[in-house]
């Protein structure tokens, strides 16, 4: 009874967002400038989402190995094809994680501990490198801040790695081995899904930079509202956040939205070869599984 009544509210959470969003914008220019996104820029957007897919699994492989899990790195890659497909397809947006701790606590002898933390530190590390991005735009983006307030936002990205850093040797001292490589990849994923994001814009037709820079400010800030849990799947937290902030900074709603539903779609795109993965899990290859030392059952 608990979980119908988390799914009955973030279905009707969900459902408040996406009637907002569709009485704020005009939804028949959303719809026509969709349906002349140029394909080309499209395809290269979905080439880059889709690379930036096979490095994140490499980071939380790092993070696998530093709680002592080894895992062959194809064998890795499919299990996170298949988490990707499970968090588009099944309530609440964690059944991938959860489909990876049983899978591989079922094949080796890690504690379930250890491999929530390795996960959970892995999604950490996108928030704060999104978090990082977020405070240089917002010097650019967010007029009403004074110009000396600007210039201090690039000094708490420092702190926001410090904060993640200190989580891990908080919760799972071991992860923090992880922590440069895993923040250095992170940067670099959500640089690149930037740029399939840019892509998209593209794909729209052409603006300037300041308004390409607006957008991704925003693809930034629906990134977050989409990873907090009170929607399902993130459906309507993205675009709900594309509307309130094209009013706050100036952009035009039914651009943001169109951005938002084509980079999903994108999205949505990269994780079907999952399918394959959730019909036949044999074929991820599981006796690769390996623990490195006893270790790595105590902090």
């Amino acid at each position: 009874m608990k979980d119908a009544g988390k799914l009955t509210v973030k279905l009707l959470v969900s459902g408040v967002a996406v009637a907002f969003v569709l009485r704020n914008i005009d939804f028949g220019q959303m719809w026509a400038r969709m349906r002349s996104a140029d394909p080309v820029f499209l395809a290269a957007a979905l080439a880059v989402y889709a690379l930036s897919q096979v490095i994140s699994a490499r980071r939380l492989g790092c993070m696998f190995a530093a709680v002592g899990l080894t895992f062959p790195a194809l064998s890795n890659l499919k299990l996170y094809w298949l988490g990707m497909f499970y968090n588009f397809f099944l309530p609440g947006g964690i059944g991938g994680d959860g489909y990876k701790v049983y899978y591989l606590k079922k094949y080796s002898e890690l504690r379930v501990r250890d491999l929530v933390m390795a996960i959970l530190g892995d999604r950490m590390s996108g928030l704060v490198a999104i978090a990082i991005y977020l405070l240089f735009f917002s010097s650019f983006c967010v007029e009403q801040l004074p110009i000396p307030m600007r210039q201090w936002l690039f000094a708490l990205a420092p702190l926001a790695v410090g904060a993640y850093y200190l989580f891990l040797r908080i919760f799972c001292r071991r992860l923090t081995a992880a922590c440069a490589r895993v923040t250095l990849l992170s940067m670099l994923i959500q640089g690149m899904q930037m740029l399939a994001a840019g892509l998209v814009l593209c794909s729209l037709g052409s603006m300037s930079l300041s308004a390409t820079i607006d957008y991704l400010f925003l693809f930034l800030l629906g990134s977050i509202a989409s990873a907090v849990p009170i929607t399902l799947g993130g459906i309507g937290a993205r675009e709900l956040t594309f509307v309130v902030g094209s009013e706050w900074i100036g952009t035009s709603g039914d651009t943001a939205v169109a951005l938002s539903l084509l980079f999903y779609a994108t999205s949505l795109i990269s994780a079907l070869p999952g399918i394959y993965y959730a019909i036949r899990p044999s074929h991820i290859a599981r006796p690769a599984v390996d623990i490195l030392t006893d270790d790595a059952q105590t902090d």
